[in-house]
């Protein structure tokens, strides 16, 4: 058996068992968003930085007198310890390793080659050369490549041979030369010291360790490009290049870097630097009572807390466990708090697993950029992107929910983690500031004024704690300009990237996605108003109907209009067996058993649901496809299959019935009302707005009549609002036109056709 099935047994089993009326399943995954965040929060901070002695700033006034209680050690401060370890570091040389066969190797090479081509020409060949000339010089140029690795030309052979016989130029030469042997003693460096950070480089020689000045030593590249210099002092263009040619071939670095010795001595160094920096004596009093608490008193409250953990650890008492405990009772409170307020006021959100989880992950996603941006890299509080989950949650949920959330990440971070009060009030304020922004989104470009808002928030209250600290504007300008400023910038880029990855992970419709799907460029709208273009229209018409009456009742309008574009789009498979579509007049229902009509009609709520997996489109937008006819039936195929039997016992009720569900939203009820009165209404003749109005009401008495409604929450109050909402848009409908003359031809053939049309149409017999 394999473990993916047992997995799933093991769910199902977990069906039987029942919580406070709930299945004990969906208790045991809400339990489990709660244990895992209990366990790997506290897990992601230490139990270090709990406080004792440093609950206060510099620039406050100490409430308690301090007494060391024992002897400990001031630590230095990070910008001390920092500057140290950095004077250290700017002492120790860049190592390497001197390669003396290199450089016996090259002294050889070079001492060889210029012996051989002395004794093969033993004079300056002329200018008119015999074929034994030649060969002697073609000897030499494979000799020259086979036993010292030099590759010159024919011409260049003996070009080198002329150099060396000039004696007018031997004394040139000779000072070229020795310049050459005493590069390699001295040795090249395989990197260029031009781009080193330190001044020293070292190297061990002769089992001496030699430490000079960077600029004592050459590159490769520096090498060659002196001696290019010294060539042309003496020699014209074409024997400079020939002799330099010779020159490169021979030379190579003989001082080679060693970058792991180099790092150990940085390590060294960095180590070598002490910690500390003076010592408190027990029973020394630290600060006292009222007085003014400035860097140097702040440095020994810290390294008593300090010591005073690390004491603990050694001793291997309790209080590291205690603190651990205390980590994990303050989050159990804060995230009670938030599952209490879920269970009160937010029940469908409480009752909806996924969102439970959903609301978990961003809490832990929140956390773990804290963790990364305050434990791994060692970066300021202010830098912590607290806004992203206010941001996420107020556009994938609503505000509320952003708003209690914020507060208990505002409360971990300050207590958990150990922030204190500064972090706790900027994550409240600036989230707060950042739902507002963005709690009413309509499009991306929103992003712009929520960095705005952001930007103003976090400045409004980084001021407001350096005033109270009576701390410099300088400190303010800086905290605002290097953390919080690009915080207030990058937060809202990064929430509407991960905003499309929440919308797909969850199923979450935003009303940006929403606008999206509104465009009548989409896909299955386009191909909806190729092949179905009355249905296209008639979504339309319900899609008006529908957003008004979503507005009235306070329901989300946007999502009714979007809904009511899809909800027929089942209807482009078979859309000649439409009414809307049937442009010729023709009844393609005319040939066909009621029975078999009723199935076509019904079959594009199926067909619709295929097309909108296909698409991916929302859930939000299928239930409106599943639900815009619940389980109606269709009156006018089941009359005529009464008539035809004439034995209502011999028909099944339920095949004439559209296969549901009902609506389960007020949003999806709404669009089933606008779908029957836009659908009806077009039976009417010489429609009056008191004649409209009754008409509307009875259609809508009938749905309540059918339990069609039974499902959903409206109020009869609402049913009077949908109601009054829809007669604008069909008084606009039905507004009064002009009559044009007509020929009688026309208007009998008008006439017969409105007749066939009011035979086809009822109020779901579509």
């Amino acid at each position: 058996m394999s473990i993916k099935k047992s997995w799933e047994e093991f769910l199902l089993s977990l069906e039987k068992y029942t919580v406070s009326d709930k299945p004990f399943r969906e208790m045991a995954l809400k339990t489990s968003y709660f244990i895992v965040l209990m366990i790997a929060i506290p897990l992601l901070f230490s139990t270090d930085n709990t406080i004792r002695y440093t609950d206060v700033k510099i620039g406050s006034v100490a409430t308690k007198k301090v007494v060391a209680p024992y002897n400990f050690f001031i630590l230095k401060t990070d910008e001390e310890l920092q500057k140290e370890r950095n004077q250290a570091v700017s002492r120790v040389p860049y190592y390497f390793n001197y390669d003396e066969q290199a450089t016996l190797g090259q002294l050889s090479n070079l001492n060889g080659s210029l012996q051989f081509i002395k004794e093969k020409f033993p004079y300056i060949i002329s200018d008119s050369l015999n074929q034994d000339i030649r060969n002697r010089a073609f000897q030499s140029k494979a000799v020259l490549l086979d036993s010292f690795g030099i590759n010159l030309g024919l011409d260049e052979v003996i070009t080198l041979n002329g150099i060396l016989h000039n004696k007018d130029k031997k004394a040139a030469l000779n000072l070229f030369l020795s310049d050459i042997r005493n590069q390699l003693k001295d040795g090249i460096l395989d990197v260029d010291p031009r781009g080193f950070k330190r001044e020293l480089v070292a190297f061990i020689k002769n089992d001496i360790e030699e430490v000079a000045p960077k600029n004592r030593y050459s590159s490769l590249d520096a090498v060659y490009e002196s001696l290019s210099k010294k060539a042309a002092e003496f020699l014209n263009k074409d024997r400079s290049f020939v002799l330099m040619k010779f020159v490169k071939q021979i030379l190579k670095p003989n001082l080679l870097l060693n970058q792991t010795q180099t790092d150990k001595a940085v390590t060294d160094a960095i180590g070598s630097v002490s910690l500390t920096k003076d010592m408190v004596y027990e029973n020394e009093r630290i600060v006292d009572a009222n007085e003014r608490i400035d860097e140097e008193i702040y440095q020994k409250l810290y390294s008593l807390e300090s010591a005073r953990v690390e004491r603990s650890k050694r001793e291997g008492n309790w209080q590291p466990i205690f603190a651990q405990a205390g980590k994990v009772m303050l989050l159990g409170s804060i995230l009670f708090i938030v599952g209490l307020y879920l269970f009160s006021f937010r029940k469908k959100i409480f009752a909806d697993n996924k969102k439970l989880m959903m609301i978990s992950v961003i809490i832990l996603l929140q956390v773990v950029l804290a963790y990364i941006i305050v434990g791994t890299l060692n970066w300021p509080v202010y830098m912590i992107p607290t806004t992203i989950a206010s941001m996420l949650l107020a556009i994938l949920i609503d505000s509320g929910i952003g708003f209690v959330v914020t507060a208990a990440i505002g409360l971990i971070l300050g207590g958990i983690q150990g922030g204190g009060y500064d972090i706790t009030l900027m994550t409240v304020v600036s989230g707060m500031v950042a739902i507002y922004s963005v709690h009413e989104i309509r499009n991306r470009n929103q992003i712009f004024k929520a960095i705005l808002y952001i930007t103003l928030a976090y400045l409004w209250i980084i001021a407001a704690i350096t005033f109270l600290r009576f701390d410099s504007l300088n400190n303010l300008i800086k905290i605002f300009s290097y953390n919080l400023l690009p915080n207030a910038i990058f937060a809202p880029f990064i929430t509407y990237m991960l905003l499309g990855l929440f919308e797909k992970l969850f199923d979450i419709t935003t009303d940006v996605r929403l606008l999206e799907l509104s465009d009548l460029n989409h896909p299955l709208l386009k191909e909806l108003s190729l092949k179905a273009p009355g249905t296209f229209h008639h979504s339309m018409v319900v899609g008006n109907l529908a957003e008004a009456a979503a507005k009235e009742i306070g329901e989300n309008s946007l999502l009714t209009r979007v809904g009511s574009y899809y909800h027929d789009i089942g209807k482009m498979e078979k859309p000649e067996y439409f009414i809307e579509n049937q442009m010729d007049a023709n009844n393609r229902h005319s040939k066909l058993k009621p029975n078999m009509s009723a199935l076509i009609l019904a079959s594009h709520v199926k067909t619709g649901m295929e097309m909108a997996e296909e698409h991916k489109l929302p859930r939000r937008i299928c239930d409106f496809i599943a639900e815009h006819h619940g389980t109606s039936l269709m009156y006018f195929f089941y009359n005529k299959a009464l008539a035809q039997a004439g034995d209502k016992d011999k028909l099944n009720e339920s095949d004439f019935r559209y296969p549901g569900p009902k609506p389960r939203s007020k949003a999806t009820a709404v669009v089933m009302i606008a779908d029957t009165v836009e659908a009806a209404s077009r039976t009417l003749k010489s429609p009056s707005p008191s004649k409209i109005r009754a008409f509307v009401e009875g259609l809508v008495h009938q749905k309540y009549k059918d339990g069609e409604l039974d499902e959903c929450d409206l109020t009869f109050k609402e049913l009077k609002q949908i109601i009054d909402a829809f007669m604008p848009v069909l008084y606009g409908v039905f507004q009064h036109r002009v009559e044009y003359p007509e020929s009688k031809d026309i208007v009998k053939n008008n006439s017969k056709e409105k007749k066939q049309r009011q035979e086809k149409v009822t109020d779901n017999g579509r």
